[in-house]
């Protein structure tokens, strides 16, 4: 059931997984071939954190509003993530290649960045773990290169199909998981093994701000 990302469109809130402690927001705009994301985390979720539908005052933002909120929601040492999210689907054709498998990492596309740019980040060596991604009985499962702390960063997610995106009724979780992946190539066999018809592969290029501050073109 993933259609344009792993977010609805508009506001949604971040809470940590177990406590329920709010811990930001994010807010998301469909773009061709995936998503615009803005997550505004009051500090580093260290991939243990549910996304929840908004809570009522941010339920019917436009992105204009959205942004104007966005100084009087900061804190000092918060995070901003700018997420271009791009979403390749089980059984779709990209640059001439049949999505019936997820590529070897070498060749994924490129991540995508705001404005249009592109980097060549995802074969850089990543963490030691796969992250669980869970709604109810569903399990998708991410990877990243790099994090909130770094200027940027590249994550993949493989999602299951009927998961539907974070923030539309049931939690959408994160939490570390128990798979082991060293590298991309690692995670994309692990992902493999659950890739079948509706499944979703999203690549998202990250670039990353943190002050004491809000940005000034949030």
């Amino acid at each position: 059931m993933i259609t344009s990302g792993h977010l609805k469109i508009g506001a949604v809130e971040i809470v940590a997984r177990g406590t329920g402690k709010q811990l930001g927001f994010a807010y998301t705009v469909p773009v061709n071939g995936g998503q615009q994301q803005r997550w505004l985390l009051h500090g580093d979720p260290q991939n243990a954190f549910d996304i929840k539908p908004p809570p009522a005052a941010m339920a019917s933002l436009s992105l204009a509003q959205w942004q104007a909120q966005v100084p009087a929601l900061w804190k000092p040492g918060s995070l901003y993530v700018w997420a271009h999210a791009s979403v390749y689907r089980h059984g779709e054709v990209h640059d001439g290649v049949s999505w019936t498998k997820i590529p070897p990492a070498s060749q994924l596309p490129k991540a995508k960045f705001f404005g249009g740019n592109e980097d060549d980040l995802q074969l850089d060596p990543g963490g030691a773990r796969v992250i669980d991604v869970l709604q109810g009985a569903f399990r998708g499962f991410a990877f990243s290169n790099g994090g909130v702390h770094d200027p940027g960063s590249v994550e993949y997610w493989a999602l299951p199909a009927d998961m539907l995106p974070g923030g539309t009724g049931a939690p959408l979780g994160v939490a570390p998981g128990t798979k082991e992946a060293t590298s991309l190539q690692q995670f994309v066999e692990v992902a493999n093994g659950a890739w079948g018809p509706g499944s979703a592969f999203v690549i998202t290029g990250c670039t990353n701000y943190r002050g004491d501050r809000a940005p000034a073109a949030p």
